[in-house]
């Protein structure tokens, strides 16, 4: 039997040193690198942290399988047992660009139980943390299940790149929404849909990218699905829409497959 609450413990202590030391070294990029294309960046602080969270999760839990997204070798599968998604520096092209508006994410998973999730907002020093059997948080502050609210009355976030493209009627959506916005950060979009400041949230994600988050939001009661409206298999790419309730069954009428 896990111990839920000694996971989360660990896991937001893991992630608050990190961000430290990443806002400790913002002025130290050594060495910044492309992976899939000139906008997709992995750099030395990614690393670096991806490093420190593999060896603490090797030390407190060696039988648990790591999915990192700087790691070299995948082995994304089906394990049973404990599994950490790692997303190091969630927002790599904005830490570059701007040294602001990117996060640390860890999500955990006991088989194909969710346990907890954490999205630190580092530069804001605003760590999410929660699960299903804890509740969720920022900092010391209960968050409360977010209004559900419809899609004509809220802002919608979205990957920029997804939305030229049109793939699933983003623009069609975004029509018949309050607004989009673009945030260059899946951890960051889902902390605002945790805050209620949007209402719904688009974007083709890895793993390591809505793990944490999806973990956080539907603890929260907000919709968490790909986009043909199945359960999200937790070690694909994944089409995602995340949104209230109202929102997501309103998205859901508009799309068409």
């Amino acid at each position: 039997m896990i111990d839920e609450h000694q996971i989360m413990q660990n896991v937001t202590a893991w992630i608050i040193e990190c961000a430290d030391y990443a806002r400790s070294n913002l002025g130290k990029i050594a060495h910044i690198a492309q992976k899939s294309g000139e906008y997709d960046l992995v750099t030395n602080l990614d690393i670096d942290i991806e490093v420190k969270i593999e060896a603490q999760i090797h030390k407190h839990y060696p039988e648990a399988s790591i999915i990192g997204e700087e790691a070299t070798v995948k082995n994304i599968h089906q394990p049973t047992g404990l599994t950490f998604f790692i997303d190091p520096i969630d927002g790599t092209l904005n830490l570059v660009k701007k040294h602001d508006c990117f996060a640390i994410m860890i999500g955990v998973y006991d088989g194909e139980r969710p346990v907890c999730g954490a999205i630190m907002d580092v530069m804001k020093e605003q760590l999410y943390w929660g699960g299903p059997n804890i509740g969720v948080f920022c900092n010391d502050r209960r968050l409360p299940v977010p209004t559900d609210v419809a899609l004509k009355d809220g802002l919608v976030g979205v990957s920029w790149r997804q939305f030229l493209g049109n793939r699933f009627n983003e623009i069609k959506i975004a029509q018949n929404s309050a607004g989009i916005r673009v945030m260059g950060s899946a951890g960051l979009e889902f902390i605002e849909l945790m805050n209620g400041k949007h209402i719904a949230y688009l974007a083709t994600l890895n793993p390591w990218d809505f793990a944490a988050g999806r973990i956080l939001a539907e603890t929260l009661g907000i919709k968490v699905r790909a986009a043909n409206g199945n359960q999200l298999n937790r070690f694909k790419t994944s089409h995602l829409i995340a949104g209230t309730p109202a929102a997501y069954h309103r998205i859901k009428m508009l799309q068409q497959f």
